[in-house]
């Protein structure tokens, strides 16, 4: 098998892959994209294997030089992508995980206002239905869920 048959093989095989996993809802549409321009450069370069040569005669390479160094670039390309996509989702999740410390948090205060206020309520009205406390309604106080960022 020659080159142009497997990066015309290899190209097929990525555009199945890819809408397969797109479909099962395994690959987001963000990454699909970028697998689809690398299924249709391999694609292309399979169909067209003068594009190869005229790049390695403009480069000065021979042709398996020029093949590597295109397969060498988009994969770098590719990597990159997935890394700088990662690193928004790390940033991501850690301010997300801050803020749900910072609502555990404002929970716990306006629990134990809450608590305090029940028991306070049950001090003034000297009042136990079967041991539980009776609660006043104006003793919940009003709750603001934005956080000031």
């Amino acid at each position: 098998m020659n080159a142009e048959r497997l990066m015309l093989l290899g190209g097929v095989s990525a555009f199945v892959l890819t809408l397969y996993w797109v479909r099962s809802r395994q690959l987001r549409e963000r990454y699909a994209i970028g697998w689809m321009v690398l299924a249709t450069i391999l694609l292309l370069c399979g169909i067209f294997p003068n594009l190869i040569m005229r790049f390695a005669d403009a480069a000065r390479l021979s042709y398996s030089s020029a093949v590597l160094f295109i397969a060498l670039g988009a994969m770098y390309l590719f990597s990159f992508f997935v890394t700088v996509s990662l690193s928004r989702q790390h940033r991501q999740s850690a301010r997300l995980l801050q803020e749900i410390g910072l609502l555990q948090s404002r929970l716990e205060k306006l629990e134990s206002r809450l608590e305090d206020r029940a028991e306070e309520v049950d001090r003034e009205n000297g009042q136990a239905h079967n041991g539980q406390r009776v609660r006043a309604i104006s003793a919940v106080p009003e709750v603001n869920p934005r956080i000031p960022r």
